[in-house]
């Protein structure tokens, strides 16, 4: 049973919120009502009883990741148990049931992080926004009560230090891939290279825009389509990659990507991918692929892989150009980062063991 609860649809119960001729779902009483509810939305929406999307509603549902789908059916499950034990409607969030449900995780022990109480508002944000109810999406009180629990419960970050973003390139120095390749080996060390001198999410990676990226022999740019630090000013994020002289040319990004491209010609001819990253077959590569692909590296670099993950490339090699000297301002602009503090806090961390110094300050053009 609490299995198939977990199990919720998020996109079968987005359009049962977009169908206005349904009545409103009654009160759930207890948990084989929540489940026998969920089963009901997902058989109304196989059937076909169920008002199709607009565009903008597919292309919003359709947007989101499957880890943000998790997420966000992690955190209805929680607020269906809410609904269930103050006999409310999960179908009717007024602003008063926002409020206290926030007040509610904010008062749960043991205490919920920031992170996560900020996820169940993103969830009941995203229902909201599927019904266009966006006057309490944007309601003053709610930002309130957000900015007054990260200052009671404050981000904190996950590790003190961070391994040494050298011992990678010293393992993918010795993967020979030039000019002489195999696709994947190609695939696997550029990938790599470019999360790390890119300073890139693994969802950077993916929504990196193939058509249109900007190739000269000492660089490679392109946009990031709906990368995280868009989504709020919508200002475009470009991820940037910039060519080492001769002497690395075994772990410089832009001479691996430019032959990487070159290699997929055909491939992508077969799938109109506007992925810059892709499969044998032509297909994209998803997040778990990549995240695959730089977990092992770093596995095979040395690195402990059970307690740093795919994501800690970004804070390895902000620390190691930060530690070299590359001014702060610079680094702030690779990593796309808008905050001081961010960089200051969850990014700059003291490096593991003994750091090799000395050529990372020829990723950026210093000024």
């Amino acid at each position: 049973m609490p299995q198939e609860e977990s199990q919720l649809d998020w996109r079968a119960y987005s359009r049962i919120l977009q169908c206005k001729s349904r009545p409103p779902q009654p009160s759930f009483r207890d948990e084989s009502q929540i489940i026998q509810s969920n089963q009901e939305l997902q058989l109304a929406t196989e059937e076909g009883s169920v008002q199709p999307h607009s565009t903008s509603i597919r292309s919003n549902t359709d947007s989101w990741e499957q880890s943000t789908l998790k997420v966000y059916n992690s955190s209805y499950t929680r607020f269906l148990n809410f609904c269930t034990l103050n006999s409310l409607d999960p179908s009717n969030i007024t602003l008063v049931v926002f409020m206290d449900y926030l007040t509610h995780l904010f008062k749960i022990r043991p205490p919920l992080a920031f992170s996560t109480i900020n996820n169940h508002r993103s969830m009941l944000n995203q229902l909201l926004l599927l019904r266009n109810q966006t006057d309490i999406v944007n309601d003053p009180f709610i930002t309130r009560i957000m900015t007054g629990i990260h200052k009671l419960r404050p981000s904190s970050a996950k590790y003190k230090e961070i391994w040494d973003a050298n011992k990678v390139f010293k393992y993918l120095s010795t993967i020979k891939v030039l000019p002489k390749f195999t696709y994947t080996a190609l695939l696997n060390k550029t990938l790599v290279l470019c999360k790390m001198f890119g300073l890139a999410r693994s969802s950077d990676l993916l929504k990196w825009s193939f058509k249109g990226l900007n190739i000269t022999t000492d660089s490679i740019r392109g946009p990031v389509i709906n990368a995280k630090e868009q989504r709020k000013d919508d200002v475009l994020s470009i991820l940037e990659l910039t060519s080492l002289d001769d002497t690395y040319s075994q772990v410089c990004p832009v001479r691996h990507l430019t032959t990487y491209i070159k290699s997929t010609k055909e491939r992508r001819k077969k799938h109109q991918s506007d992925s810059v990253f892709i499969n044998n077959d032509g297909t994209p590569l998803n997040v778990n692929q990549i995240n695959e692909v730089v977990l092992s590296t770093l596995s095979k670099s040395g690195i402990d892989t059970t307690k740093l993950k795919s994501h800690s490339t970004r804070s390895a090699m902000a620390s190691l150009l930060l530690s070299n000297n590359v001014p702060f301002h610079v680094v702030k602009k690779m990593g796309r980062w808008k905050s001081n503090d961010t960089v200051d806090t969850f990014y700059d961390k003291r490096i593991i063991g003994e750091k090799s110094g000395g050529f990372l300050n020829n990723v950026v053009q210093l000024s």
